[in-house]
């Protein structure tokens, strides 16, 4: 159910909101990948750092991650990150 709450905060945009209920609950891959997922919709950077710092903490091979990751510093032309 949290997982649904940070998808749906994630889509509206309330970002800060879905991060502070992440931090509330054990951790949880899916939700991490879902607020990611919306770093990159939205191009928030910074958070989209600390979203994949504790995807890779969870689990170093869930590729999605990195392939996130990887879009958002492109589209943020940040090219050598990417």
């Amino acid at each position: 159910h949290y997982t649904c709450m940070v998808d749906l905060f994630s889509r509206a945009g309330c970002l800060n909101e879905a991060e502070e209920l992440l931090q509330t609950i054990q951790p949880d891959i899916m939700g991490w990948t879902s607020l990611l997922t919306a770093c990159r919709t939205y191009g928030n950077v910074e958070l989209g750092k600390r979203c994949f710092d504790q995807v890779v903490q969870l689990d170093p091979s869930h590729a999605s991650g990195y392939v996130l990751m990887s879009n958002i510093y492109a589209n943020a032309c940040m090219w050598k990150d990417a």
